[in-house]
């Protein structure tokens, strides 16, 4: 949450320092891992972790940070990493992976598992409940004006998202339950 403050801000001192008054809507990537328990939920990323292409993660991971994680211990702690100020490369996947390692201290297969099912993007594990919860409370926030679902497993994930999620979304009022309009861009409001 703290880092998608952080863009909020940037991203709203951007539109200010370019006289921009109106105001730009943030849909983050939200990856979901949901069942009817907690445990249930785990289980099912545990269950896509154990199919994680190790080698391939690993270089993609070497990309983000820009140094070889090939010999890392996958099940140790991630190493020390530069701080996003020192670091030379791309800084949003980077801040993006600093965050998930300070706030979730993962071993370097966990944080493997992290990056490759969002890309980083916001990931939730729980019940319909737990997950509606956070949703809530980054959309109160304001840093999120909707979010991008980003399933990972089709049509798994998304089948669960729809049958768990959104009755939870429509029990709160955050969710509609009928159409009142019959465009894409009216259902966005897009005007």
């Amino acid at each position: 949450l703290a880092q998608a403050r952080n863009y909020r801000q940037k991203l709203d001192a951007q539109l200010e320092k370019i006289n921009r008054q109106d105001y730009v809507k943030v849909f983050p990537g939200l990856v979901t891992y949901v069942g009817r328990t907690y445990e249930e939920a785990l289980a099912k990323k545990a269950d896509l972790d154990k199919q994680m292409p190790i080698t391939k993660a690993l270089k993609q991971l070497s990309f983000f940070v820009q140094q070889d994680c090939s010999a890392w211990p996958l099940d140790e702690p991630v190493p020390a990493l530069p701080s996003a100020h020192e670091f030379e490369g791309p800084i949003g996947r980077y801040e993006t992976i600093l965050a998930i390692i300070e706030e979730k201290q993962p071993t370097v297969r966990e944080l493997l598992g992290y990056i490759s099912a969002g890309g980083g993007h916001l990931t939730l594990i729980g019940t319909p409940e737990q997950i509606v919860d956070e949703m809530e409370h980054w959309f109160n926030d304001g840093v999120a004006d909707g979010f991008n679902l980003m399933p990972p497993t089709l049509p798994g994930s998304l089948e669960d998202f729809v049958e768990y999620i959104v009755p939870e979304l429509q029990k709160r009022n955050l969710y509609r339950h009928d159409y009142t309009t019959t465009t894409l861009r009216d259902h966005l409001s897009l005007y």
